[in-house]
């Protein structure tokens, strides 16, 4: 059974004339549970954005120069050299900042001073999948940036995944995600990103039959944003109970925007809100 919400008073938005979504994503339960009113300008209203957080184009643009690495190691390819990787980065990056009204830096940030993070955060990982490689030696690659919908609860939409990187190793099917951070992950940062794992497993049950593996590997690759960018893999412990709780979260998430409820958080994330003017009238 699908828990519900306490009935809240939907503020005014004309929700109701708009489509719900086909579809929810983790990105999206995580946008609802921040700010509801954010949920709807994105992914209801689907209002066009006032700028782009520069942390946000150069975690995208970082993740295109990672699946160029991790490409050429499927193919069995020579890795391609930090200036290859970061040729991916400024593409990508040319492509995002070309489409937004505006990228919004952080105080003491530019785009010279990124692309000169983004090489030294590309050295470093490209340096661990080197040193990784000998280990990884009989390690299959099953995909790379992969999405795929899959059914997690009845009466709710398909969630849609999206893989970074998926491989095989023995009876291990290993799912990784790629993350960029300011510091170190310590264990209780982890376990706050662990629903997002705990869905992509959930999701990858069928794929571990087919396969014939016996079990699912979750594991988030965190590449520092430091002067000398530090590499951590680290690999979560999920629970039955972590299981049930996100089915909750999911369901309450998905019956809160059938029921129109998109309250206003306002706080700190209001800075980096690229709906801020709209949404607070400034």
């Amino acid at each position: 059974m699908i828990a519900t919400v306490p009935a809240v008073a939907p503020v005014s938005s004309s929700a109701g004339a708009a489509a719900l979504p086909d579809h929810l994503s983790w990105s999206g339960v995580q946008c609802y549970s921040q700010c509801p009113k954010k949920f709807f300008f994105r992914y209801i209203a689907q209002a066009p954005v006032e700028f782009v957080p520069a942390s946000l184009a150069f975690g995208g643009a970082f993740h295109r120069a990672a699946e160029h690495l991790q490409q050429a190691r499927m193919e069995g390819a020579p890795l391609p050299a930090v200036e290859a990787l970061l040729g991916s980065y400024d593409q990508a990056w040319k492509e995002d900042a070309s489409k937004a009204p505006e990228v919004l830096y952080a105080k003491g940030e530019d785009a010279a001073s990124l692309r000169e993070l983004a090489s030294r955060m590309l050295t470093a990982y490209r340096q661990h999948v080197v040193a990784n490689a000998a280990q990884a030696a009989g390690v299959q690659i099953i995909a790379i940036e992969h999405a795929h919908r899959f059914t997690l609860l009845p009466g709710v939409p398909p969630i849609e995944m999206r893989l970074d990187l998926l491989e095989l190793n023995g009876a291990d099917l290993i799912v990784t995600d790629v993350k960029t951070s300011r510091s170190r992950w310590n264990e209780m940062k982890a376990q706050e990103h662990l629903p997002q794992l705990v869905l992509y497993s959930v999701g990858l049950v069928p794929l571990l039959r087919e396969l014939g593996a016996k079990r699912i590997v979750p594991q988030f690759t965190v590449v520092t944003k430091a002067k000398s960018p530090a590499v951590q893999v680290l690999e979560p412990k999920a629970s039955q109970a972590d299981v049930d709780r996100l089915k909750r979260m999911v369901g309450e998430t998905w019956d809160a925007v059938q029921k129109e409820v998109f309250v206003q958080r306002e706080g700190w994330q209001c800075a980096q809100c690229p709906f801020k003017a709209r949404c607070l009238g400034q």
